[in-house]
């Protein structure tokens, strides 16, 4: 493993690994492992991969093909703020992808004093074609970055997420077939941050969490669950304004592409 070089400039100023030293630009480059690394474990949407599409312009695009006025759902930028939340409130307990978006957009519509269940139906079913239409992309270079991991690595995943939705973004991205074990977390009732969750895709890599690493972009899920349960954690800050909370992350990057530096 080579040294660590410098990651984002704009995105470290001190960060300490749980065990030992500090990264600092500017300085010499500091190995942020105090163990050797035998596993390096991922979280999926937003760490390896996106929506071509937000859920604001998903909205604006499913109003017009509706031909609903685009102020029916008031702001836009609150309307999808509001969906993303209500997402994760509704996500564990939805039996399909058309049944929990006619779930949150019917909220939507009532948020605005709108109770038409036609309007609100095709509506829903516009933002289900746009989402479809629109699918799910790798980030440039995972792909090639996954597989060169292999090679010297364990690959665990583990997402957060319904089954019926996990499952074929895994299968439409081709990653499905990349890790050596991979988790969602609808399958076993058991969420980031809950520690257990590390630990179950710990247990199928079969490695102790002293030597792995957990690259994910939410700092509450992701990097905060993978502290407690003992893992290095590399945080994909896609935010550079956001400061860093309590817990310092082992590395911070702006793309998990750039891991390659430390990793390989």
């Amino acid at each position: 493993m080579r040294p660590l070089a410098a990651l984002n400039p704009r995105c470290y100023d001190r960060l300490r690994s749980r065990l030992q030293l500090s990264i600092r630009e500017g300085r010499p480059i500091i190995q942020p492992f105090a163990e050797k690394l035998q596993a390096v474990c991922f979280d999926l949407d937003w760490t390896l991969s996106y929506y071509p599409l937000s859920t604001q312009q998903a909205l604006e695009q499913a109003l017009s093909r509706a031909s609903c006025p685009l102020d029916c759902l008031g702001d836009l930028t609150t309307a999808a703020d509001r969906y993303n939340t209500r997402w994760l409130e509704l996500e564990r307990t939805a039996e399909s992808i058309d049944t929990i978006r006619l779930q949150i957009m019917t909220t939507l519509f009532e948020d605005q004093g709108f109770s038409d269940a036609s309007t609100i139906l095709k509506v829903s079913q516009a933002y289900d074609d746009i989402r479809r239409e629109s699918g799910v992309l790798a980030y440039p270079g995972i792909d090639g970055f996954l597989a060169d991991l292999r090679s010297t690595y364990r690959l665990g995943l583990f997402t957060n997420g319904p089954t019926f939705l996990q499952w074929d973004k895994l299968k439409a991205l081709g990653f499905d077939t990349l890790f050596d074990a991979i988790i969602v977390a609808g399958d076993v009732g058991v969420y980031k941050p809950d520690p257990q969750a590390f630990r179950l895709l710990l247990n199928e890599l079969d490695v102790p969490a002293k030597h792995s690493l957990f690259v994910g972009d939410n700092y509450d899920a992701d990097i905060v669950g993978a502290h407690n349960a003992g893992m290095y954690t590399a945080w994909i800050k896609h935010d550079e304004d956001r400061v860093i909370p309590t817990i310092q992350p082992t590395i911070v990057t702006s793309q998990t592409t750039r891991l390659r530096e430390v990793l390989l």
